[in-house]
């Protein structure tokens, strides 16, 4: 399976997405589950939540990181320092 990437306004793929659902909830058959068009929606739809939990991750990761090369270092030199003044 090849994966593409692509560039969509937010705006006319909120309008399509829209679009979709309605003609799924109407019942019209083209736009049923299995139907190519509904699998492409949900589809690009799992993958903007994946990229927003990505971003999302790269903060939390930052986050938790910082402190720790910060922090360990500075303890490490006041250990250091502080067992080489006795």
């Amino acid at each position: 399976m090849k994966t593409v990437t692509i560039t969509v306004n937010k705006k006319t793929l909120s309008q399509v997405y829209n679009q979709v659902k309605m003609c799924e909830d109407l019942g019209f058959p083209s736009f049923c589950k299995g139907e190519p068009i509904n699998n492409l929606m949900k589809e690009v739809k799992k993958d903007i939540n994946k990229q927003k939990k990505a971003e999302k991750l790269v903060w939390k990761e930052l986050l938790e990181f910082w402190p720790m090369s910060i922090v360990v270092p500075g303890m490490l030199l006041l250990i250091l320092w502080g067992s080489a003044t006795q």
